[in-house]
C-alpha cells in the first residue's frame, strides 16, 4: 500500500433513503458540504450526491451518489447505461461484492480539458436504491490512489442495509 496514504474510517449521515454509510478514506482529504438539491429522479440519469471527498492538492475526488433503482434490466445494464451517459469508456468491468451485495465494478477513462481521467467505479443495488461509488483522478495520479479505492470498497458499509435483488458473485 502507498505509505503516504493514511486512511481512517469516516461516517456519513443519510442524506436520503436511509443511505448513511461508513468507509475507510484518506484522513486528510476534505469532505465537502453538500447544498440542498432538488430531486430529479424522473430523469433516469440523475444521481443525488451523498458525499464528495477531495484530495487537498490535486483534482482527485471520491463521489458517493444514489438514485432509485431502475425497474428493468440487470445491474450490468444499469452500470453501462450510466457510464455511457457520462462519456466514460470502460477499460475493465467485472463483478464483486460491496456492502454484502452484488456489485459491478471497474475502471473507465474519461477525456477532460486537463487530459485523460481514470474513473474507478462501482454500482450496486440495495433495497431498491442504486448506489454509485467512484474515484476520479487524472491518469498521471490514478495509480497513486488505487490503494485508497480498494480499501474504500472493501470497508464500505451501509448504516441501513436492505438487501439486493441480485445474487452476489461467488467468493
Amino acid at each position: 500500500m502507498n505509505p503516504n496514504l493514511k486512511l481512517a474510517p469516516r461516517t456519513f449521515a443519510a442524506r436520503i433513503a436511509d443511505l448513511g454509510f461508513t468507509a475507510q478514506l484518506p484522513a486528510d482529504w476534505t469532505s465537502h458540504e453538500l447544498p440542498p438539491q432538488e430531486l430529479e429522479f424522473n430523469n433516469p440519469t440523475f444521481f443525488l450526491p451523498l458525499a464528495i471527498i477531495a484530495a487537498p492538492h490535486a483534482a482527485i475526488v471520491f463521489v458517493f451518489a444514489a438514485r432509485p433503482a431502475h425497474d428493468d434490466g440487470t445491474l450490468h445494464d444499469w452500470a453501462m447505461y450510466h457510464l455511457q451517459h457520462n462519456n466514460l469508456q470502460p477499460r475493465a468491468v467485472g463483478t464483486s461484492q460491496i456492502a454484502g451485495v452484488a456489485a459491478v465494478t471497474g475502471e473507465a477513462l474519461q477525456q477532460s480539458e486537463l487530459g485523460p481521467v481514470v474513473v474507478r467505479f462501482a454500482f450496486f443495488e440495495d433495497g431498491g436504491r442504486l448506489v454509485n461509488l467512484s474515484l476520479a483522478a487524472p491518469e498521471l495520479f490514478a495509480d497513486s490512489v488505487r490503494d485508497a479505492w480498494f480499501e474504500m470498497i472493501k470497508s464500505f458499509t451501509l448504516a441501513t442495509p436492505k438487501g439486493s435483488r441480485f445474487a452476489s458473485p461467488a467468493q
